[in-house]
């Protein structure tokens, strides 16, 4: 991909951003190997997202990320889409190719490179999922892919698990797919035997989760929370202290960063990078 002697531009956009760890990473990486890029956060007001994709379409741009809360709408406004976006509908990852955006995901490859780097691998026979929007769909798009049997998705609107696990059960007919709500009994029933559980929940985000049946994650299943807080967010750092193996949001962000910058660049750097670059920014 020829990027030019001008600077091109790559973005972020949200709503909010401003805590995204996204630049930061980026532009640590990119002054490292003396690109001519620069990576910009934009925090976009709603309803401003088809006029913001019609500036990339025709400017300077390699492409960008889509964070909350546009990850459904961007997979919509995209000129084509990968397979993961079109099984998933959620996009955070859009490419510009020759004036057109294509929308790729690489939160679920990402988020399977973190385990693995963590050394869990990449099997996993039974997934618990709490939560089903956008990057929840992305992981278990690619569990489905990478042999996992049972994918379980727990979510405050039982309905919209549904919807999620129909649209995935298509493109993988021989994962069995189970759906329930968020209770802590629902919870407590589901965790039994899990290989693996995933917070993907916006309750994870705030960082408080009162009635979580933290007793009941058992130390044979691995934890994994796609939020990331300095040291850990709080289901992390209890689980941790229960002798449960857990992975914080972190890798996984710099481990979709990474595949997010081979895609506008065909650069390939390790996720290690972006995460060591991360850690500093988040001064841990």
């Amino acid at each position: 991909m020829g990027m030019g002697t001008a600077s091109s531009l790559l973005f972020v956009i949200g709503h909010p951003i401003s805590h995204s760890l996204s630049p930061a990473m980026h532009n640590g990486v990119i002054a490292g190997l003396g690109l001519p890029l620069h990576y910009v956060p934009v925090d976009l007001p709603p309803g401003h997202l088809r006029g913001f994709l019609r500036i990339v379409r025709a400017g300077n741009f390699l492409g960008g990320n889509v964070t909350i809360p546009y990850k459904e709408k961007a997979a919509v406004l995209a000129d084509t889409r990968s397979e993961a976006v079109e099984v998933c509908g959620a996009t955070n990852t859009l490419v510009v190719r020759a004036g057109k955006l294509h929308a790729e995901n690489t939160d679920g490859a990402g988020f399977l490179d973190a385990l693995e780097a963590a050394g869990w691998g990449r099997r996993f026979r039974r997934v618990v999922l709490l939560g089903a929007g956008g990057a929840a769909r992305g992981i278990a798009f690619s569990l489905g892919g990478a042999g996992t049997r049972e994918i379980v998705l727990l979510n405050r609107h039982p309905r919209r698990a549904e919807r999620v696990a129909r649209l995935l059960s298509g493109r993988y007919p021989s994962v069995v797919f189970a759906c329930g709500d968020l209770r802590p009994q629902t919870m407590r029933a589901e965790f039994r035997g899990a290989d693996l559980i995933v917070q993907c929940t916006s309750l994870g985000l705030r960082g408080e989760w009162e009635n979580f049946p933290i007793k009941d994650v058992q130390n044979s299943s691995c934890f994994a929370d796609i939020v990331y807080r300095a040291g850990g967010t709080d289901l992390v750092r209890r689980l941790r202290a229960r002798g449960v193996r857990t992975v914080g949001g972190l890798p996984m962000l710099a481990y979709q960063a990474a595949r997010s910058f081979a895609l506008w660049t065909g650069r390939d750097v390790p996720g290690e990078a972006f995460r060591k670059i991360a850690v500093k920014a988040l001064k841990i």
